[in-house]
């Protein structure tokens, strides 16, 4: 099986910072929601607000296109996959499984930062995206999206460097794959 690293969790809790250090080390494509988005926007030369009205409007189911590139892209491998992505693909195999999670507090403070917003807005959007991930897994798998079943690596970045995260995916991925 060609690498397929799915790196999912929490808002806030470093997926996408994780993955694109991984993907730069290990020299892998990363992909997310957004990255697919826009490659939809691109390839069929629409606008963001174009796209969205279409999917207001019932004529695109967002999430079905986005789960079908997204097995392309596992099919094809040589992929870390990321964030909400991840979660879509979880019951494909995959080289790693790994899903992040922090503090809500913690969380919102990075959310905020990076956002450039308040520090109550980002709690709402650290809870609303809690929420939606773990109605999507529910609805997808009707499993609880913690459940570590589902996953080879739970890491709790509450207290840990980026580095320190990224050494903890590598050592495991070394391990699994025996490189």
């Amino acid at each position: 099986m060609k690498v397929v690293v799915l790196i999912s969790g929490m808002l806030g809790a470093g997926c996408t910072s994780i993955a694109l250090e991984l993907g730069r080390r290990m020299e892998l494509k990363v992909v997310n929601t957004e990255s697919i988005v826009r490659e939809i926007v691109a390839e069929k030369k629409l606008s963001f607000m174009e796209l969205a009205a279409m999917v207001r409007d019932g004529e695109v189911d967002l999430e079905g296109v986005i789960r079908s590139i997204a097995l392309d892209y596992v099919k094809e491998g040589g992929v870390v996959i990321e964030g909400r992505t991840a979660l879509m693909m979880l019951d494909r195999p995959a080289t790693l499984k790994v899903f992040l999670y922090a503090d809500e507090g913690v969380r919102a403070r990075r959310v905020a930062e990076r956002r450039g917003i308040s520090l109550d807005e980002a709690r709402e959007e650290v809870e609303r995206s809690d929420e939606d991930r773990r109605s999507l897994v529910m609805r997808l798998y009707r499993r609880e999206w913690m459940d570590p079943s589902l996953y080879d690596l739970m890491l709790n970045t509450t207290r840990l460097s980026l580095e320190e995260a990224i050494g903890a995916v590598e050592a495991v991925y070394r391990d699994r794959s025996g490189v």
